[in-house]
């Protein structure tokens, strides 16, 4: 080889190197070839791609709420389906965010919160709005007051109302209210005060309950301009002291399941305007009570096509209810007959049912993988989303 060819090459790659950190290119001299050989056109180091307007029914949401990280969680699109590629794409969720699915507009929702010097400094609480096919941010809504309430996620901090005309997000400084958005319009219109109530859980036409701290609940109702036309005091119906409920209910056909620390049932019917407590009913069996088995996770239950799946844990105690349990029980609603008893390689933390036919269960481990049951009950896959990630709440795509 022509030693001044191979001085020259040498020194070609050595400047090459040298601008690569101001982001210049240029093309190395290939020894089989001449040097006055043109260098070769840059490939495309980034493509984009869309997701489907309309979610297939077997995707869901895994909200990572990140606690390595607060001001980095995310929002991840999941396909409950696939055997390789489950993860779809993600959109931020910064600072104890929340999230819902419009299924009236193409859009999602995250009410977060973020600091001028990432984790102090000036406050503010924003709704940015996202493209479900893009995924690319159409705008953000401004809150105001800085009390948008910041906890670990749950479904019912933020909800969409009246034919998902109308965005309620729950405040909690810790005086608690909540501020009403218009969807369409992404206009911030009002703010309804609660004192000694929390959470947002859709009611009636154009309203919505919150649960109190003596286990009564009020029920609100609002005009089109998002100013308040009712309230009514539902009487306590549950024992804060020896036997509370979990705040996150699930919802079948307009009727609110909320599940009790010892394993009971407590409906509530949503539908009217007006919330009306019905009988209550157990989970356990006599045998399984004196086990003291308990209901126990984050997202502790989901429901759907008439049937209600609760994860469960033998040997329960005075704050054992967040550990998550190796069961899952499910019952049939109308008859409150179990009809399914899951048992768990891995104990379960959250779970969601999908609007797939048949039946599919999306379960959160306490390894925080992610695990896919059919509806039988069988393991169909397992996944991670990220060595660090925490999915906690599950959302069922709407359709």
């Amino acid at each position: 080889m022509n030693m001044t060819y191979e001085i020259k090459r040498m020194a070609k790659a050595l400047i090459c190197i040298a601008l690569l950190s101001t982001q210049l290119s240029c093309g190395l001299v290939s020894a089989a070839e001449p040097e006055n050989t043109p260098a070769l056109s840059a490939e495309p180091i980034m493509k984009i791609e869309t997701l489907p307007e309309q979610y297939p029914a077997s995707w869901f949401f895994a909200h990572d709420a990140n606690f390595q990280s607060l001001i980095a969680g995310r929002v991840i699109i999941v396909d409950s389906a696939a055997d390789t590629k489950e993860y779809k794409a993600a959109i931020g969720a910064a600072q104890f965010a929340t999230f819902v699915e419009s299924k009236a507009l193409p859009e999602l929702y995250v009410a977060e919160t973020f600091y001028s010097r990432g984790t102090r400094g000036d406050r503010t609480d924003i709704v940015s709005v996202y493209d479900k096919s893009t995924l690319e941010k159409k705008t953000e809504i401004v809150l105001p007051g800085n009390k948008r309430s910041m906890v670990v996620t749950n479904k019912h901090n933020m909800r969409l109302l009246d034919n998902d005309t109308f965005l309620v997000v729950f405040n909690f400084t810790p005086a608690s209210s909540a501020t009403i958005i218009d969807a369409a319009s992404k206009k911030v219109l009002n703010e309804i005060e609660m004192p000694g109530c929390n959470m947002i859980y859709p009611n009636g036409p154009r309203g919505f309950s919150s649960l109190c701290g003596d286990g009564s609940m009020i029920s609100i109702q609002f005009d089109e301009q998002g100013k308040e036309v009712s309230r009514n005091l539902i009487p306590s119906f549950f024992n804060v002291d020896e036997d509370p409920v979990f705040d996150k209910p699930s919802y079948v056909d307009g009727i609110a399941y909320f599940v009790s620390y010892l394993g009971d049932v407590v409906p509530v019917d949503m539908s009217g305007a007006v919330p009306k407590v019905l009988p209550r009913w157990s989970l356990l069996t006599k045998n399984e009570v004196a086990k003291n088995w308990r209901p126990s996770g984050w997202q502790v239950s989901t429901g759907g096509n008439g049937k209600l799946y609760v994860i469960m844990s033998q040997g329960g105690f005075d704050g054992s209810h967040k550990s998550g349990g190796e069961r899952i029980f499910v019952h049939d609603i109308a008859s409150k007959k179990r009809v399914l008893d899951m048992k768990l390689t891995t104990p379960a933390f959250s779970l969601e049912l999908l609007n797939t036919t048949p039946e599919t269960l999306a379960v959160t481990n306490v390894l925080m993988g992610v695990d896919i049951f059919d509806a039988g009950g069988e393991l169909q896959r397992s996944f991670s989303l990220g060595d660090s990630a925490m999915p906690l709440v599950l959302h069922a795509v709407r359709n």
